[in-house]
């Protein structure tokens, strides 16, 4: 095996790569704006409890009607674009038949970069953990980078776009 292999994925990929550039916090100078923050974060948790726990109009509910999903693994190996809601549901559901370990998706770090009125972008690390046999393993982490809209019809925070980063395949 080559240096270069040992090195996958590369130190800071995601940042190199523009995957990941959180910006210079700013204060928030209303407190709408800080509920927003908060909202926008739940969202992205919602997003790992609608999976983990096989919900599909939860995992409906996590996006626009026009809404993309994509991911990179390790930086290189491109996974989708599946765009519309429909369409990243069927992707994302069309595991759990594969799937007989219970999956937990762990976000941490979240970092709401950018709130406006009707759109705000977000990042998080995720943590993929997996359960079965009585036992308990990790199998990737990696950076997510999200976008995301102010529903007109509700005031609902959904995902415009999910950019989904794996550190390792899994």
């Amino acid at each position: 095996m080559s240096e270069q292999e040992n090195l996958r994925p590369a130190p800071g990929w995601a940042r190199s790569m523009r995957h990941a550039t959180v910006r210079p916090l700013t204060a928030a100078t209303d407190a709408g704006r800080a509920i927003d923050r908060l909202l926008v974060a739940e969202r992205v948790a919602r997003y790992g409890w609608a999976y983990d726990e096989r919900d599909r109009a939860g995992l409906e509910d996590c996006f626009t009607q026009d809404g993309v999903w994509e991911g990179q693994i390790m930086g290189t190996d491109p996974v989708g674009p599946f765009e519309g809601r429909a369409a990243i549901v069927d992707f994302l559901t069309g595991f759990w038949d594969e799937q007989s370990d219970q999956r937990r998706h762990v976000f941490t770090n979240v970092v709401v970069d950018e709130v406006g009125p009707d759109t705000a972008s977000a990042h998080a690390y995720l943590i993929l953990l997996g359960s079965s046999d009585a036992s308990m393993r990790p199998l990737t982490a990696g950076p997510y980078r999200l976008a995301l809209a102010r529903d007109p019809d509700d005031g609902v925070w959904r995902m415009t776009r999910l950019s989904a980063g794996f550190d390792a395949p899994y």
